[in-house]
């Protein structure tokens, strides 16, 4: 990465002036008006070499200024070191980007064991647009965690049990009360057909849930029902994981419209033969106890400098909460996978109760010497134009896949508003119009920061202009047609050259930018990092293509610098693309 060689290149001269260089830096320029890069470790030296910083800096700067990589060498305000790469040197660099197929991206050193929990639908609830933002995200986070070189596991961490299930079988029995699976003489072996479809298990858990939070006597069965369901009542059992088969076939197809696959479809379920066992363990250990009838963990601290209420494992009505599920499930994933790091891809919302969990895991011994380190990404909502959570003209929460059925309608008028994919098959239209209306909505996800709110706008999301999915996937469709009709005219690709003018020098530091953003963007857990590496990218290789005709160009050796570096554009934005789960169209 080009960054890593200015650095060792500036360390060593911070050796030669005699001082400590294992803090140097270099990073891009905060004002690039002023020059590429900026070293601040003359602010940091200061105190220690007990000198001004802007002596400090002085030091350094005869050594900087005799490198033949570097131009423009000074010090500015009260002792900022700022530089650019010589042309020579830039052009080097970005050469070496072509045959580079990571294109500057280096692995990670020290590849980590990561698992990610993301998605979080529920069995027997319709996906809504409120899934979107976890699904996006961790999908987004997984990929670029892989690309690094990490070992990453993505986990949809299915809703599948506890008291709304008890809801639902109450519901079904009160309703069908002779079905086999309320027969406590009927056979082990129960009908292979589910007793309803996904479509009635969405209509029919809101009713139950509703009709319990009416009638203690209606919740009073869900709870037997839960009950009987956990002790492992066959029937109930058997009934159960006819709606959980249901719906995970229906929630797969709906994160497969997005683009959003997992390496593993755990749910809730998996260790409730955990949790008994380890509220016992806890209590038996002093770590967990009773509070007013409900057993709680203290997770407070000396430190804290707000209120921080006890983990609650089992309410005064014993009945055990979400947080005895998670501290179990964090144990087992530290059996099963035993990962340096567990991400909760999670609604901003629930940060307290993630702040407990993993405090409480420390506590019980299942996070131990800081390992596996746990952190919670939290996201903000997708709001409409009212500012509030996004809903149906209706007034109703939006189904996902509605959304996405939106997105590409929207693509699909697009595509004829401007005239493109004119003169191509109606199936391959068919499928562009799918391909824009998921970078539609991964992009106008992702480019906003997780934990930012935002606007679902339909209509400014998908232009073919600005920050958007389909612009970012036209630019790279542009390049790679100029680069077809180069091939038709039989015009060749040639080694890069020094940059012909100011647009193909930002150009070229935009491209050596790629293996920073990258890093950057998974080591912050924000992918809108990356999406603004290509919107730059975009629009620095839009701003290169107005300034010269590439094609026209009588030069050879102009030429085939300028059709290389379209190839070499084309490639990091269609990576970069894909890195955020967006597969560009090979033609529009």
């Amino acid at each position: 990465m080009a960054l890593d060689r200015l650095t060792i290149l500036v360390q060593q001269c911070f050796a030669k002036a005699g001082l400590d260089a294992s803090t140097v830096q270099v990073e891009p320029s905060h004002r690039p008006d002023l020059s590429q890069f900026q070293c601040n470790a003359a602010l940091t030296l200061a105190k220690a070499t007990r000198q001004p910083p802007r002596a400090v800096a002085n030091a350094v700067l005869p050594h900087l200024a005799a490198l033949p990589e570097l131009r423009d060498v000074r010090v500015d305000g009260p002792g900022f070191i700022n530089f650019s790469m010589s042309d020579a040197f830039l052009t080097a660099e970005v050469e070496k980007l072509r045959a580079d197929p990571r294109l500057g991206s280096a692995k990670e050193i020290t590849a980590q064991s990561i698992l990610i929990d993301y998605g979080g639908p529920n069995v027997a609830k319709a996906m809504h647009v409120g899934h979107i933002r976890s699904g996006i995200i961790g999908d987004a986070l997984e990929r670029l965690g892989k690309f690094l070189g990490h070992q990453v596991i993505g986990d949809v961490h299915l809703g599948d049990w506890g008291l709304p299930m008890g809801m639902l079988i109450a519901e079904i029995k009160r309703r069908w009360p002779h079905l086999p699976y309320f027969d406590p003489d009927f056979p082990d072996s129960f009908p292979d057909e589910p007793p309803v479809g996904v479509d009635e298990l969405n209509e029919l858990y809101p009713q139950a849930a509703a009709r319990c939070a009416e009638d203690e006597d209606a919740l009073k069965e869900a709870r037997l029902a839960t009950a009987r369901l956990q002790q492992g009542d066959p029937g109930y059992r058997a009934l159960w994981q006819s709606f959980v088969n249901a719906s995970v076939t229906a929630i797969r197809e709906e994160f497969d419209l997005l683009g959003v696959g997992f390496d593993l479809w755990y749910g809730e379920s998996r260790v409730e033969g955990r949790m008994q066992p380890l509220i016992e363990s806890l209590e038996q250990r002093g770590i967990a106890e009773r509070d007013e009838g409900a057993l709680v963990i203290k997770v407070a601290r000396d430190t804290d400098n707000k209120p921080m209420p006890p983990l609650i494992l089992e309410k005064g009505d014993g009945g055990v909460t979400y947080a005895a599920t998670d501290l179990a499930t964090i144990g087992a994933r530290v059996e099963e996978v035993d990962p340096d790091l567990l991400l909760y891809v999670v609604d901003q919302r629930q940060h307290l109760h993630f702040d407990q969990v993993f405090r409480a895991a420390e506590k019980a011994g299942l996070i131990r010497d800081g390992r596996p380190r746990c952190e919670h990404i939290g996201f903000g909502t997708i709001n409409g134009p009212d500012g509030k959570p996004f809903k149906t003209r209706a007034g109703g929460v939006m189904r996902l896949k509605d959304l996405v059925s939106l997105a590409i309608d929207a693509a699909r008028e697009r595509l004829d508003e401007i005239g493109l994919a004119e003169d191509i098959a109606p199936a391959e239209r068919e499928e562009i119009a799918n391909l824009i209306g998921i970078a539609t909505i991964r992009f106008a996800d992702l480019s906003n920061h997780r934990q930012s709110d935002y606007i679902f706008n339909l209509e400014k999301f998908s232009r073919f202009e600005g920050k958007t999915g389909p612009y970012m996937c036209y630019a790279a469709v542009r390049a790679g047609s100029i680069l077809a009709k180069a091939a038709e005219q039989g015009l060749s690709e040639g080694e890069l050259i020094e940059p012909i003018s100011e647009q193909a020098r930002i150009l070229y530091l935009s491209l050596l930018d790629f293996g920073r953003v990258v890093a950057t963007a998974f080591d912050k857990r924000a992918p809108n990092i990356l999406c603004d590496h290509i919107y730059d990218l975009a629009q620095k290789f839009n701003s290169l293509y107005h300034q010269h005709h590439i094609l026209s160009e009588g030069d050879p050796a102009v030429r085939g610098a300028l059709l290389s570096l379209t190839r070499l554009t084309r490639d990091q934005l269609r990576l970069s693309l894909l890195l955020l789960g967006i597969r560009v169209p090979a033609r529009m």
